[in-house]
Formats: structure tokens, sequence, C-alpha cells
């Protein structure tokens, strides 16, 4: 993987724990949303699992914003 790669990854994460806490959210409740495991959820927001273009654009409408805010 590419450094670039792994520093957008980890923002990515960053950012998606960010943005489930603004919206009051635990794992638990994001995972049912978007139909994984709140496992899954702590491995992403701990930046031990890669999160896939689909589950960025879910997210997107979830936290309803635009997909671009989690590269920011």
């Amino acid at each position: 993987m590419q450094e670039y790669e792994v520093m957008y990854h980890k923002i990515i994460s960053v950012n998606i724990k960010k943005m489930r806490k603004n919206a009051k959210l635990s794992q638990e409740n994001l995972a049912e949303q978007l139909g994984c495991s709140r496992e899954f959820i702590s491995r992403v927001e701990n930046n031990h699992e890669k999160v896939s273009l689909r589950m960025l654009l879910y997210l997107a409408k979830i936290f309803n914003v635009s997909p671009k805010v989690f590269f920011d």
C-alpha cells in the first residue's frame, strides 16, 4: 500500500469516528444502520479495517454529508 493510501485510510477512520460521535450514535447504532457488526465499526474507527467506497457512500447518507468530507 502506498504511503498516501495509508494516510487517507487513517484520515477516513478518524472522520468516521468524529461524525458518529457528533451524531450521538453508538457503534452499535451505526452498525445496525449499516447492516454490519459493531466490531467492524470499531476496527474501521481504529484503522484496523479499510472501509469500501460503498460503505463510505452509506455513511455519507446516514450523516447527511458529501462523501468528500471523509477525506478532509
